[in-house]
């Protein structure tokens, strides 16, 4: 995996503040205090600023600031539907375009993922290494790269944090591979839709046991900055 840039990891920060509920609905993101506590300049914080608002996460209001939009259970379930059908969609081309060496190859990556330790770090190495594969044989750079920015939705180790993902992973890559190795199309893409619905429930249900989809009440005044 390539080194994430400063504006990359300033992104993933402020995505952990609203999916920990530190940072609540309306809430005027603060800049200057970001820039601070990760040590980089304002610079990498405004371009996170702009990558969050076309993601859906901040509003920008000229001459005020970003401003936390409202995280819900809806705009966790709509951004899995959404994703599930990209990985869906790559599961096809895999099957349209992959030489046989290439589906065992594949294939193997999703055993390893089925087959490992209930390891936080270890799992998610192998999940991000059937992704690789997932992406370069089905020689589709377009969705690849949509792919990963629907995977930044949550920061931080997934697996480690989201009660039921493993599990989750562990299922679902085992139906997809299943359905790419009989090259049924139709299939892979459904559990493709399936595999991501599920993810996005287990991680709706850990956001609602932390109260971030709770209304916060009245806005409170904000800090300049």
């Amino acid at each position: 995996m390539d080194r994430p840039s400063s504006g990359e990891l300033v992104a993933a920060h402020i995505r952990r503040l609203v999916t920990t509920g530190d940072y609540r609905p309306g809430e005027r993101v603060r800049q200057d205090e970001i820039a601070s506590e990760l040590g980089v300049s304002r610079i990498p914080v405004r371009e996170a600023i702009i990558v969050l608002e076309r993601e859906g996460w901040v509003t920008i209001e000229p001459h005020r600031g970003a401003f936390v939009n409202g995280l819900d259970a809806e705009f966790i379930r709509d951004h899995f539907e959404l994703h599930g059908a990209i990985v869906g969609l790559t599961a096809v081309r895999v099957i349209e375009r992959a030489d046989d060496a290439s589906i065992d190859e594949l294939l193997a990556a999703a055993q390893r993922v089925v087959d490992a330790p209930d390891d936080a770090e270890v799992f998610n190495r192998l999940t991000y290494e059937w992704l690789d594969t997932l992406e370069r044989v089905a020689a589709a750079p377009r969705l690849a790269s949509i792919t990963r920015v629907m995977s930044n939705l949550y920061p931080g180790n997934y697996f480690a944090e989201v009660p039921g993902a493993m599990q989750v992973q562990r299922e679902g890559l085992a139906a997809i591979a299943a359905a790419i190795r009989d090259r049924d199309a139709a299939r892979a893409s459904a559990e493709c839709e399936v595999f991501l619905r599920h993810h996005g429930e287990a991680l709706t249900a850990l956001l609602e046991q932390r109260g971030v989809f709770d209304d916060p009440g009245p806005a409170s005044v904000t800090l300049p900055g």
